[in-house]
């Protein structure tokens, strides 16, 4: 009984989704997601919490700036540093909502992408009104891993309480 319990916690922790853990996650944003500034600034970046992957002559990693018309304002290419990726804008007469895609691959291989904006000038009107949810969704906020977390946190404690009980009841 004790082996088929231990096998049985054996595979539930390898097929348990603990690999969401590794995936890279923004630290910082220049400028700030969801900030205001008065003037479009020369480059965008984001850092990770984890070095970028790179290979030799294929873009992986990438940042695409697009202003409120949804016109690209940033150069083709972006440049890696470690943990962080950034891009030049080839314009600086910006005013409005910008927004930032980015998508580059985390060191443990994943691919990662979302989207965030900032605001450069006057905070423009919004014509409709958007639920916290939907602008969450808009920006590639993405909460995935907690969930998985919590299912093997969960799953886990199940087990180690079902092994504990039949450990005690077999010593009575």
């Amino acid at each position: 009984m004790i082996k088929k319990l231990f096998t049985l916690c054996a595979v539930f922790l390898i097929a348990s989704p603990i690999n969401a853990f590794a995936h890279g996650e923004i630290t910082q944003t220049i400028p700030a997601a969801d900030s205001k500034v008065i003037a479009a600034p020369t480059e965008v970046s984001i850092e990770f919490d984890g070095k970028l992957q790179t290979l030799e002559n294929t873009t992986v990693n990438s940042i695409t700036v697009t202003d409120d018309k949804g016109a690209v304002i940033s150069q083709p290419t972006s440049t890696v540093d470690g943990t962080k990726i950034s891009t030049k804008l080839i314009s600086s007469d910006v005013t409005g909502l910008v927004s930032v895609h980015y998508r580059i691959v985390s060191e443990d291989g994943h691919p990662v992408e979302g989207d965030y904006s900032f605001t450069v000038g006057e905070t423009p009107m919004l014509t409709s009104a958007q639920s916290e949810e939907g602008a969450e969704a808009d920006a590639g906020i993405s909460e995935e891993g907690g969930s998985n977390l919590l299912i093997t946190v969960v799953g886990a404690a199940l087990i180690i309480g079902l092994i504990f009980l039949i450990l005690r009841r077999r010593k009575k």
